[in-house]
């Protein structure tokens, strides 16, 4: 579903339609079906889409420090075939992550760094 939204999003993009309608309009029409929470993935989907100029984008990892990659080759290996990328990912070092990794191949991301898993952590802990 939230595929259809970012694919809409990019058409009327493409097709000229000013950005504040296009994005009034999808507030309005997620906030009918009552998916406004999809809002941000969404805007984050297209702002993705529109930087990696569609599926161009070479693969990256993303890891806290360097010698990340060569402790996670395995997990690397992993996810960039289930993404289905055959290149040599370029590396970056991101102080956004405390551990593990992110991979991100054209618009599609596997996000297995620690931070996420905290976060998914304290959020079942919070909400139980």
């Amino acid at each position: 579903m939230r595929e259809h939204y970012i694919t809409a999003v990019l058409q009327l993009l493409a097709e000229g339609a000013a950005p504040a309608k296009v994005i009034d309009g999808l507030k309005r029409t997620l906030k009918t079906h009552d998916h406004l929470r999809l809002l941000p993935t969404i805007l984050r989907g297209v702002l993705r889409h529109l930087e990696n100029g569609n599926t161009k984008q070479g693969a990256r990892v993303y890891v806290a420090r360097e010698d990340d990659v060569e402790k996670l080759t395995a997990t690397i290996k992993k996810h960039l075939a289930t993404l289905g990328a055959s290149e040599s990912p370029l590396t970056v070092v991101s102080p956004a992550l405390i551990g593990g990794v992110v991979v991100e191949h054209g618009n599609r991301r596997v996000d297995a760094s620690y931070k996420r898993a905290l976060t998914e952590l304290y959020d079942r802990v919070t909400n139980a």
